[in-house]
This record gives structure tokens, C-alpha cells and sequence, in this order.
């Protein structure tokens, strides 16, 4: 149980990330700047934890690359989501992005030849059911699907599927400190070789200033908090289960933008949300009673 309340608060923490990005980019940030700053804070605190950390094991230099490479898709995510927000509607990029459920056991299907059984078939459609309410896609408005955003939110559904089922496979028994710090590594030296061109041109100092107030927010929450609890849960309980439980991001995001960005939300929505628990929570429940 607690490898999955680990993974479940690491998956919370990805939902306090949209309502942070949300006031950066009021104050003016960057994609590029929002998203650059998060990972380079994020490493630096990783880097200072593997630092403090005595007992460390001794990893070759292959494993090392090996979770350099792990790392990628978590800055992937990043870099495709906050691109699609660019472009189309918030409520449609959350929909294209929790694609991840069901393409994550799709993964195992293909790689592992694992068939999902009847449970998690039936958790998964719960679950799709439950974020297309909750995302407000059902309330009629003109969401504006532009291709290019689309096909960026379905690359970030994609690359969180590949992150989750990474980080249940590459060296699961290393401590959660020495993985985190290597896959997040890699997670920065990726984002900060996409968005270099655009940083190199130069950067307005009123935005950095502005970032300072939430990158280590956005560090924490989205590099640090996360990565330290799904490398500790996740290889226990397996990414499809580890799929199922990183739909908790969601409620959690729309319950942030009411209280403090005071957004609107609907009953429907609210709906979405009570479907989008049960669906997480039914599996484990099940699980147990079995």
C-alpha cells in the first residue's frame, strides 16, 4: 500500500503544476523560460539530495546512459504539453494528455505481451469517461483544435506513457535518489537542448524575475516531488496499475483552478472528477478484496 500512496502523491503533484505554469504565464513567462528554469531547479535540488546521500551504490557507466535515456520522456512531457497549450484549449490539451492511460498498457501489450484483464479494461474506460467530463470539453464551447496543438498533446500523452513504464523497468531496485538524479539529468539536458535557439537570442530580465516566484514551485513539483516517489513505487506495483493511479493529477488540477485561480466549474465537471477517483480507486479496491 504505501508503494501506491507514494505513486498516487507523486501524480498529485503533477496537478498542482497547471494552476503554477497558469500564474507564471500571467506574470509573463516563457514556455521556453517556464519550462527550462523548471528542470534546471528541479536538478539542482536533486543534485545537492545526491550529494548529501551516503550510502550510494556503484552503477556503471552503461547504467548511467541507461537512465539518462529513462529520463528523456519525463522533459518530453514538459516541452510537448506546455506547446500545446500554445495552440489549443486547456480542457482539450488535459483530454489529449491522459491519452497516457490507456497507450501505457498498450506499451505493455506490445513490448511485454502483458493483456490487460477485465479490471483495469474496465478502469480504463471509467477513466476516460471521467477526464472528458472533467475537462469542461463537454459544456459546448468552441475548443479550437488546432492540428498542430493535437498532435502535441497526443506527444505528451505518449511520452508520460513512456515515462511511467521506464520508470517501472530501467534498474527498478536502485535507490529512488540515485534514479531520479540520473533520469532527471537527462530530462534537462533535453529540454535545455530544444529551447537553447530561443534562449541564445536573448531573455527579458523582467521575466526571470517573474519566474523566480514560481520556479521553485514548478521545480519541486514537477522534478523533484515526483520522479524521488514514482522511482520508489512504481517498479513494486508496475505501470499499469502506475497509469491508472497517474490519473490522479486531474481532480487535483481542477479543484486548484476553482480555489485559486478561480475558474469556473461545472457540475458536470465535478461529475468528471467523482467518475475519474472511483476509477482510480475501484482497481485497488478490488485488488484487495480479491
Amino acid at each position: 500500500m504505501r508503494y501506491i500512496i507514494a505513486v498516487f502523491i507523486g501524480a498529485c503533484s503533477y496537478g498542482v503544476l497547471s494552476t503554477i505554469v497558469k500564474l507564471a504565464y500571467r506574470d509573463g513567462a516563457t514556455t521556453s523560460l517556464v519550462t527550462v528554469g523548471q528542470f534546471l531547479i528541479g536538478w539542482s535540488v536533486l543534485f545537492v539530495c545526491f550529494l548529501l546521500t551516503k550510502r550510494k551504490e556503484v552503477i556503471g557507466q552503461k547504467d548511467k546512459v541507461k537512465l539518462m535515456l529513462a529520463g528523456i520522456p519525463t522533459g518530453l512531457v514538459g516541452v510537448f504539453y506546455y506547446l500545446s497549450l500554445i495552440t489549443i484549449e486547456a480542457s482539450l490539451a488535459i483530454i489529449l494528455l491522459f491519452q497516457f492511460v490507456w497507450i501505457g498498457i498498450l506499451f505493455e501489450f506490445l513490448i511485454y505481451r502483458r493483456i490487460p484483464d477485465k479490471v483495469t479494461i474496465f478502469s480504463v474506460f471509467i477513466l476516460m469517461l471521467g477526464t472528458t467530463l472533467a475537462s469542461g470539453v463537454m459544456n459546448g464551447a468552441d475548443h479550437g483544435a488546432n492540428l498542430l496543438g493535437v498532435i502535441y498533446g497526443l506527444l505528451a500523452a505518449v511520452s508520460f506513457a513512456l515515462f511511467i513504464l521506464t520508470n517501472a523497468t530501467v534498474l527498478p531496485k536502485l535507490r529512488p535518489i540515485q534514479r531520479s538524479y540520473y533520469m532527471v539529468t537527462g530530462s534537462m539536458v533535453v529540454v535545455v537542448m530544444i529551447f537553447s535557439p530561443i534562449l541564445i537570442r536573448g531573455v527579458d530580465p523582467s521575466m526571470i524575475t517573474s519566474f523566480g516566484q514560481f520556479g521553485i514551485l514548478l521545480g519541486l513539483f514537477g522534478v523533484v516531488i515526483p520522479p524521488l516517489l514514482f522511482a520508489y513505487g512504481m517498479p513494486q506495483i508496475g505501470s499499469a496499475l502506475g497509469s491508472i493511479l497517474g490519473s490522479a493529477e486531474l481532480p487535483v488540477a481542477v479543484l486548484l483552478s476553482m480555489v485559486i485561480l478561480e475558474e469556473h466549474v461545472t457540475v458536470i465537471q465535478w461529475c468528471g472528477v467523482a467518475i475519474t477517483i472511483f476509477g482510480i480507486v475501484y482497481p485497488n479496491i478490488h485488488s484487495r478484496s480479491g
